[in-house]
């Protein structure tokens, strides 16, 4: 039960159907392991985030009763660096509470310094508030950390590419395909700065790329469109 609780917060099926399925079967999970489940301290806590991040996605009261499981596990765990990072995210959805979104990350990196990713969800929030040279700050120090992590590369491409800077920008987005070499994004990204710089063929060529890798993940050839 614990496996199909936690199975809801993988990468979504392509058939919509069945990721409406697979989340419902992991959300029930959830609400026996914590509701009949004797669970207790920290099993209990990482049940709670399990299930808020199943529901922060949502709206309205959906969303209210992940910002309650956030705090019961926060209550239950208030060392618990990552429950700081997840509710932070959580309040980022949407861009719903930039301030709280902020001040979440903040605590979470004071837990626990050495989580790159933590640094990046913290420059995302910095980097919508107007803030990219603090933006750019926790991204350098995420890269550091974790050279291998796409997600640090792609968001100081993009604040790169937001302030102008549209060299910086280029390399760190080919260094994130280089990373990824299968995520459409990366290349829309790049061929952005290219169409920025001027580089026509070079956009083209990666906006042919990105249409060949979403094609393919659709499961259909690359250009053919429905009627």
């Amino acid at each position: 039960m614990r496996q199909t609780c936690r199975s809801g917060l993988t990468e979504a099926a392509l058939d919509p159907l069945e990721s409406i399925a697979r989340h419902d079967r992991a959300l029930a999970a959830c609400n026996a392991l914590i509701d009949k489940g004797g669970l207790a301290g920290d099993a209990l806590a990482a049940a709670l985030l399990d299930r808020a991040d199943l529901l922060a996605p949502g709206t309205g009261a959906i969303y209210t009763r992940a910002l309650a499981d956030y705090a019961r596990a926060i209550a239950l765990a208030p060392t618990l660096a990552v429950a700081f990072w997840k509710r932070g995210k959580a309040h980022l959805f949407y861009m719903r509470d930039l301030p709280r979104a902020l001040s979440d990350l903040d605590t979470a990196i004071r837990l626990d310094p050495a989580q790159a990713e933590f640094l990046v969800t913290r420059a995302s929030i910095q980097a919508s508030l107007g803030e990219a040279d603090k933006a750019l700050a926790d991204l350098d120090r995420a890269v550091a950390l974790a050279p291998g992590l796409e997600k640090a590369r792609t968001v100081r491409g993009l604040t790169y590419f937001n302030r102008g800077d549209t060299a910086r920008a280029i390399a760190d987005f080919s260094e994130a395909i280089r990373l990824a070499p299968e995520s459409d994004a990366n290349y829309r990204f790049r061929a952005a700065a290219r169409h920025a710089a001027k580089d026509e063929d070079g956009a083209r060529a990666d906006e042919a790329k990105a249409e060949e890798l979403s094609a393919r993940d659709a499961g259909k050839p690359a250009g053919v469109t429905r009627p």
